[in-house]
């Protein structure tokens, strides 16, 4: 299952629920999810596996193959609000290169993070940014860290934003996290003592959260999904 594929059909899921599509994510991919299966599991039996070990290793691919078609879907309608105005957007995953363009390697070395003589580059699964030829220089706005449940090292995104905060060529780098939270971590659930401390943590130490479901504890700090594309315009006017 290709990622065209999966923006035609994401495509159509818009139009069914209007600017709600973000915030009905889970319904989405729900709708895919036997058809990515049934493909996945037909792809693995032809190197050999039996159906049951195919099905199975199909099964515990999903979760993955859902987290990276939410951080495409997320990039491409980034691309699409932000069409005609000189924004940009890059995966941390492109700037892994040794044959980086000057406008890409720039990028890497205004977001790295440095140990001594190792430097690596945090939890950035989309970087938000400009970049001025003529004066060979990037300015990076955003970080966001796109994270379809906390099983997948959702701490790790504080830690980053944490030593961003530590440089005073980073440390106006806001970190957002984009996530439907499918382990229930970030909802306050009534009658409990209160908020579990995934979203304490989360809540506390990043710029803002965004939730791409529609019930949750809502405050200033963690919106709804479709609040982010605002706030970045917002964001960047402030900081031209």
């Amino acid at each position: 299952m290709d990622f065209e594929f999966i923006q035609s059909k994401f495509h159509d899921f818009k139009k069914k629920n209007s600017n709600s599509a973000f915030a009905k994510i889970d319904d989405f991919f729900e709708e895919i999810k036997e058809q990515y299966l049934s493909e996945k599991t037909k792809e693995l039996v032809k190197t050999g596996l039996s159906r049951d070990s195919a099905h199975n290793k199909a099964r515990q691919s999903w979760r993955t193959f859902v987290g990276y078609s939410l951080q495409r879907l997320l990039t491409v309608m980034l691309e699409e609000l932000f069409s005609g105005t000189d924004l940009r957007f890059v995966k941390d995953s492109e700037l892994s290169s040794n044959n980086l363009s000057k406008e890409k390697d720039l990028v890497r070395r205004m977001l790295e993070i440095h140990f001594n003589k190792y430097s690596f580059l945090p939890d950035a699964d989309i970087i938000v940014y400009k970049y001025d030829s003529k004066k060979e220089a990037v300015k990076i706005f955003c970080v966001l860290s796109v994270k379809n449940s906390f099983r997948e090292r959702g701490f790790e995104t504080t830690y980053w934003k944490l030593k961003l905060k530590e440089s005073q060529i980073t440390k106006h780098i806001k970190m957002f996290m984009v996530t439907p939270d499918k382990d229930d971590e970030m909802n306050v659930i009534e009658g409990t003592r209160g908020p579990k401390k995934t979203r304490v943590i989360l809540e506390y130490e990043l710029d803002r959260i965004y939730m791409a479901r529609e019930d949750f504890e809502k405050t200033d700090k963690v919106k709804e999904i479709d609040k982010l594309f605002g706030d970045i315009k917002t964001l960047v006017d402030k900081n031209e």
